[in-house]
């Protein structure tokens, strides 16, 4: 980390000093910074758009491109905890392109937070209804653990993980399309609910890995 901010560093002064360099040599400076930023959980970047939408549910779309690690992502405060934080319970949510975490069992043993498949068919209709009522006790929380799930390309893969959350999709040849099913996320630090659903895995120029969910605090 040191060494990485030596050179974030070393690149910034250097953009500055527009005398001494060329275009190229700012345009390559930052394609570096960016490879950099990308290759860091840390860097609180991932976050391509986090906005207010219809009734009142907020759509995020979070960019885990990178195979090596989990973005974690707070619903409380509606923005990306770095991965520093991983075993506090800051977080709430975590993706790692179509996997899916919650701040809970083997990914943070003091995290608790899970999620629960909601018997509703909207994130609206979910968050106004009593997690109770939709058949979210307590004891029909998923925590995370070790698992198995058919990803791109019709691979197993094993990961560590929310189960009942990575199971969102449809998988056909390459494409990932969502289920639209509803869950209640509870936070990490288990004091509140999340009606929670994946809308989409592309990018707008149909990039994989860039999951978008829709979302909405319970009372």
């Amino acid at each position: 980390m040191k060494i990485l901010l030596i050179l974030i560093f070393t690149l910034i002064g250097c953009a500055r000093d527009k005398e001494s360099i060329s275009e190229q040599t700012q345009f390559t400076n930052q394609l570096l910074l960016q490879t950099l930023r990308a290759s860091d959980p840390n860097f609180l970047d991932k976050v391509v758009f986090s906005r207010a939408d219809t009734e009142g549910t907020t759509v995020t779309r979070i960019n885990s491109t990178n195979l090596d690690f989990y973005i974690y992502f707070s619903l409380q405060t509606n923005s990306q905890i770095p991965a520093s934080l991983a075993s506090s319970t800051s977080w709430d949510i975590a993706f790692n392109r179509y996997k899916i975490s919650t701040n809970s069992g083997s990914t943070n043993s003091a995290g608790s937070g899970g999620a629960c498949l909601s018997n509703q068919t909207t994130v609206s209709s979910a968050s106004n209804t009593n997690r109770i009522n939709q058949n979210c006790t307590d004891d029909k929380f998923v925590i995370d653990g070790r698992s198995t799930t058919q990803g791109v390309g019709g691979a197993v893969g094993d990961f560590i993980g929310n189960p009942l959350m990575t199971e969102w999709y449809n998988y056909e040849i390459g494409n990932l399309t969502t289920k639209g099913l509803i869950y209640i996320v509870r936070s990490g630090n288990g004091s509140s609910y999340y009606a929670v659903r994946m809308e989409s895995y592309y990018s707008e120029a149909g990039t994989s890995g860039y999951p978008t969910i829709r979302w909405k605090k319970l009372p």
